[in-house]
């Protein structure tokens, strides 16, 4: 015999109407019932997805080329007693007094992100503190937590924020990061908080290797421009003719000899190609580039080399390293070399030569400019057993590696360059005080530093630098004669016979 179940109830509201049931089996009536009678079926709040996983984030480096200045913000200060209470409030387990979470490791978690991420990071106390440490940025890192209170019920949010300056307080980039969740269990406030913390963690790292101001800063190719428009709505723009990439053939480029990495070596390496309100220097970052791969290759740590381009060879990013880094670290065992590649500039009443930073000009030399008699003293003053200076760039104003103000002259016959005050530093410049230097266009470099790169090679890294003048000098003067002009680098130091780069 069959059994017809019939359920006649009365309408029952849930949005916009009402369903009658016959003859459905009881367990789908039952259980249709008690939907409808717990109201409306709505989605639950939508959780961060990375919350309902335990696998330990590891931060990675991302700007292996910036040293980072650390600053705390009072919200991060005031963070830190906040979450000491939450941590006291929010017991792990039943023990009296046992905490839920180490709240000083949540700050430290942040700061330690900062230090894998770039290539030292140095607390500071203030920005006025910045140019003195050397970085080549400051972040202000701002933590602000919102709990709930003793029970733990309640939203749990971790706002995070780091503002990027520069050693003179100028903003320079931001990036923010954060995650929220809402307990609902007075049992486990702490857990959640733990995951919060984690995924706010990933997205703040996720910001930071996305930033395109930090990558152009460290001075990485920057992928293309997106645009939410979808792809099948994006007009495309007329194809233009593809620019012709140069390529140069240089067998200078690669060290063909290989020494013992040396602690106690530091380098700082410039090259200027493109100026703010210059002329170019024709190949001046290649070879900045091809000088410090020389180097790595004679033993300089690359922790110890430091290579300045573009928008970081500013005057303030030449100073902090001549007189800031380098007095800091350098030793009396120590080895120091010094390269710079692009405009020298005189100054037209008094002829002292200045070093042309990448934002220099030549009308205000005293103010932008770095003077070679300065950087002269400034050497002599490290406790280093030996000091090499190699300059391809030139200081006439005639052209060339030298920029001169528009309508000036200078009213000094020779420039001086040999400085007197070279003291115990060796000194190799690329042409003589009233020359002109020239580059090798097939090689892609300096003339200078072409032949002093093929010098290093010839010598397998060895020898005083007086033989490796002696291999460039000819080929360098052959090279600009052929071009129907004179180039003749000059060496000044009286330890230019016992010096050596090895």
């Amino acid at each position: 015999m069959k059994t017809n179940i019939i359920y006649n109830a009365n309408p029952v509201s849930c949005g916009s109407g009402y369903r009658r049931l016959r003859g459905a089996p009881f367990l789908t009536v039952f259980l249709t019932a008690a939907a409808l009678m717990a109201g409306c079926m709505t989605p639950v709040s939508r959780q961060d997805p990375l919350l309902g996983l335990d696998a330990p984030f590891e931060a990675s480096s991302l700007y292996p080329q910036l040293s980072l200045g650390l600053i705390e913000s009072q919200n991060t200060k005031d963070a830190s007693a906040l979450l000491s209470k939450a941590a006291m409030w929010w017991c792990a387990t039943a023990i009296l007094g046992q905490k839920a979470f180490d709240h000083k490791q949540i700050i430290r978690d942040y700061k330690d992100d900062l230090g894998r991420a770039f290539k030292s990071v140095t607390p500071l106390n203030d920005i006025e503190d910045a140019p003195a440490s050397g970085v080549d940025l400051v972040a202000v890192l701002d933590v602000y937590p919102a709990l709930p209170g003793p029970t733990g019920v309640g939203k749990i949010q971790m706002d995070i924020s780091v503002v990027f300056l520069d050693p003179n307080g100028r903003q320079v980039a931001s990036v923010k990061g954060g995650a929220s969740a809402q307990n609902d269990s007075n049992r486990r406030p702490a857990k959640v908080f733990k995951k919060v913390h984690l995924a706010a963690r990933r997205n703040l790292f996720a910001e930071l290797g996305s930033n395109r101001e930090l990558m152009a800063r460290a001075g990485m190719p920057l992928p293309p421009a997106y645009t939410a428009q979808a792809a099948s709505e994006r007009t495309p723009p007329p194809a233009a003719a593809p620019a012709a990439v140069r390529t140069y053939r240089s067998d200078a480029d690669r060290p063909v000899y290989r020494a013992a990495e040396d602690p106690d070596r530091f380098a700082l390496v410039v090259g200027i190609e493109k100026y703010a309100a210059l002329p170019a220097a024709d190949f001046a970052e290649r070879d900045a580039v091809a000088v410090r791969d020389h180097l790595l290759a004679l033993g300089f740590p690359q922790r110890n080399t430091i290579l300045l381009t573009g928008q970081s060879a500013t005057r303030t990013g030449i100073e902090k390293y001549v007189e800031s880094w380098l007095p800091r670290n350098v030793k009396e065992t120590s080895r120091v070399f010094i390269f710079f590649s692009g405009h020298g500039a005189p100054a037209p009443a008094t002829g002292q030569a200045y070093l042309v930073p990448w934002d220099g000009d030549p009308k205000f030399l005293e103010n932008t400019g770095y003077p070679l008699a300065k950087l002269y003293e400034k050497l002599n003053a490290l406790k280093a057993k030996e000091v090499v200076v190699a300059l391809d760039a030139c200081f006439s104003g005639a052209g060339g590696r030298s920029v001169l103000a528009k309508g000036m002259r200078p009213l000094v016959t020779k420039v001086n360059i040999d400085g007197e005050s070279a003291g115990k530093i060796v000194v190799l410049t690329a042409a003589g005080a009233d020359e002109i230097t020239g580059t090798e266009e097939a090689a892609g470099h300096g003339l200078f530093t072409y032949y002093f790169l093929k010098g290093l090679n010839e010598k397998q890294g060895k020898g005083p630098m007086k033989a490796i003048y002696d291999y460039l000098l000819p080929k360098v003067q052959d090279a600009a004669r052929r071009e129907n002009r004179d180039q003749v680098p000059q060496i000044f130091g009286n330890r230019q016979a016992s010096v050596r780069l090895e």
